[in-house]
């Protein structure tokens, strides 16, 4: 009898991972197919793998699965370990709303030349705190693009906190926020770098600096070669609650501090396609309180 028992809680170990293995296939497929990532890009098939993997018990999908159907509570719940039933999560599969989820109010012209814009009420407050959530535990020193290699590398420039969600380790919210970041810049999500959540802590900043490359700079010019130019710098404010921490554009004489949820976004490059130096810009020190904001950046072609 104990040969039996032990046998079946060795099988029973064993299903529980391939649950797992096969609960994280799908939701790299929901994410595939969310994003079009070597796929047709195809919400229904996002979700409904999503909801696959959320019935058998992939922790994170059901917590997307709530977020997305607008029930932020059972998605805190669910964040804090609690499981839900297969049934439940079917009906939140049936309450998502893509055409709501990607809806966004009209941007306002800050500037003509440079080319700047705000958003209000980008995101809702259940987003960025979600945003916040995931990206808390990961984070680490930000680095900037070395000109010499054209890569990543750490800088005395910049100080301050970040971690960069690539496809393995993101979801479904941040995929349909980035359907909705396409949607008002009208640039392909393919074209997209991986979107950073980035943390400042009182006195941490960013000094001026552009975010195109420069391709008079060997390792640069190699980089746009293979991936195209960075056209396009999407920030868009996570909290609100902190003194300083302004986003300065010294060109212009302007400082830009938004609300929570609220955006900005302006284009690197002319229209002519150069970069423009006017879009130089700092991420001022908070004062008092700790800065969030999501940072995502474009490249001219995917």
């Amino acid at each position: 009898m104990a040969a039996v028992a032990m046998g079946t809680r060795q099988g029973d170990v064993a299903r529980m991972a391939q649950d797992a293995s096969a609960a994280e296939g799908l939701h790299l497929a929901a994410m595939r197919a969310g994003e079009g990532d070597g796929v047709a890009q195809d919400w229904d098939a996002a979700f409904d793998c999503l909801l696959q993997a959320a019935e058998l018990g992939h922790e994170l999908s059901q917590a997307e699965l709530a977020a997305l159907a607008g029930d932020w509570p059972l998605a805190d719940r669910v964040a804090q370990d609690q499981t839900i039933a297969a049934g439940v999560c079917r009906g939140l599969r049936a309450r998502i709303d893509i055409g709501a989820l990607l809806a966004s109010p009209p941007p306002g012209i800050l500037s003509s030349a440079p080319r700047v814009a705000t958003i209000q009420k980008f995101a809702t407050p259940e987003v960025c705190n979600w945003l916040i959530a995931r990206a808390k535990p990961k984070l680490g020193r930000a680095k900037i693009w070395d000109p010499a290699t054209g890569g990543p590398g750490h800088e005395r420039s910049r100080d301050n906190s970040e971690h960069h969600f690539v496809l393995e380790d993101s979801d479904c919210v941040l995929a349909v926020l980035r359907a909705r970041i396409a949607g008002v810049t009208e640039l392909p999500v393919a074209a997209m770098e991986a979107p950073a959540v980035l943390h400042y802590l009182p006195g941490q900043q960013f000094l001026p600096h552009y975010d195109f490359l420069d391709t008079a700079h060997e390792g640069y010019a190699k980089e746009v070669a293979e991936h195209g130019q960075r056209v396009v710098t999407f920030l868009m404010c996570l909290n609100d609650d902190y003194e300083g921490g302004e986003t300065q554009f010294p060109a212009l004489g302007r400082r830009f501090k938004g609300r929570l949820g609220s955006a900005i976004f302006f284009w690197n490059v002319t229209p002519e396609g150069e970069p423009d130096r006017q879009t130089v810009h700092a991420g001022l020190p908070p004062t008092r309180g700790e800065k969030w904001l999501l940072s995502q950046w474009i490249r001219e072609r995917g």
